[in-house]
């Protein structure tokens, strides 16, 4: 049975204006100052501060929200299709990324590879439960916004002071959400997501040793050459107690800016290898359940051939452009760029 995708335009209602009344924009900032006003200290100061930000935050992503649940429902399919083939698509198109992407993304790597062992089915589980909560809730916010009780042909949301209706869509979305399904998929997340940090801190401890290594093997002769220079250049006194501090995080920036290039170098040429093995055997298992070969990876040395081949073409790609993505896949992978600065952030955040 195929699933009916949804069709944006019915969902996406936040940066459509209406012909009467304030932009979706104005709203929001109206309702987020509104809950500022009925939040105490200095939250509510926070909030009524970066309104305007926040609600354009909102905007952009109800926009966008359609379009991901599309993107979702894609992917779904090609995951369906690719398990009729035995999952070898999906072990092919891993190999590639690992061959040609693995110095710019180790740590993802490793965070993917950390999944798969401690295993990823409670995460995945997680995820869905809060995928649902999140169609639910929207279903039913996209149905208050249209809800006409009185009848009198405008919405009952557009009459309402914004202190109404953060209050009405408060309790709209506490009669809609499932508190301990949410409660539970949070945890399971959070699980998981400790479990490979505390994979990717082993894994990246030499890297955190030699980046600190070099940081206190720079930092002398930094000070001795730039103390009196800065000194000198900084003419009121009362600006040099930030000197050696900031001469400090400017080593241990270059430090660690120093060993994750060495911890990519060696990223890449591992991905390289372990990438194409992986690309190599899934192509020959697809051609030979195709007929096109005889034998299989066990069978032959075809998969080492191809595995190889993929591996030396990935990592000389990789040496090519230092170890970082050409246009247009690094506007294409730029949300995985955001997921690998996050997990190397989480990795160094102790230090």
């Amino acid at each position: 049975m195929t699933q009916r995708t949804p069709n944006p335009r019915r969902m996406s209602g936040g940066l459509h204006k209406s012909p009467a009344g304030p932009s979706p924009f104005k709203k929001k900032v109206d309702v987020l100052k509104a809950a500022a006003d009925r939040t105490p200290g200095m939250a509510g100061t926070l909030i009524k501060t970066f309104a305007p930000v926040i609600a354009g935050v909102v905007v952009i992503s109800e926009f966008l929200a359609p379009y991901l649940i599309m993107l979702y429902y894609f992917f779904q399919a090609c995951w369906q299709w690719a398990d009729k083939h035995g999952g070898q698509p999906i072990k092919i198109c891993v190999g590639l990324f690992m061959c040609f992407c693995g110095g710019a993304f180790p740590a993802v790597i490793t965070a993917v590879e950390a999944y798969r062992q401690i295993g990823f089915e409670p995460t995945k589980r997680a995820l869905k439960v809060l995928f649902d909560d999140f169609k639910k809730v929207q279903e039913a916010h996209q149905k208050d916004d249209q809800d006409d009780s009185n009848k009198d042909g405008k919405a009952d949301v557009d009459s309402l002071t914004a202190g109404e209706l953060v209050e009405r869509k408060v309790l709209l979305f506490l009669r809609t959400s499932d508190p301990e399904q949410t409660s539970r998929a949070m945890s399971a997340i959070t699980s998981g997501f400790l479990a490979v940090l505390a994979s990717l801190k082993i894994k990246f401890a030499q890297a955190i040793v030699v980046g600190g290594a070099i940081g206190d093997v720079l930092r002398p002769p930094v000070r001795r050459a730039m103390e009196p220079f800065l000194k000198k250049a900084i003419s009121n006194e009362d600006y040099h107690k930030w000197i050696r501090p900031g001469l400090n995080y400017a080593c241990k920036l270059v430090a660690v800016s120093i060993a994750w290039t060495l911890q990519r170098i060696i990223s890449a040429f591992h991905s390289a290898v372990r990438g194409g093995q992986i690309a190599g055997d899934a192509l020959v298992v697809m051609l030979k359940n195709a007929g096109v070969l005889k034998h299989g990876p066990h069978d032959s040395f075809a998969d080492e051939v191809v595995g190889y081949l993929l591996a030396f073409f990935g990592l000389a790609t990789q040496i090519k452009h230092a170890f970082s993505l050409p246009f247009p896949f690094n506007l294409l992978l730029l949300p995985v760029s955001f997921v690998e600065v996050g997990l190397r952030w989480c990795v160094h955040a102790d230090l």
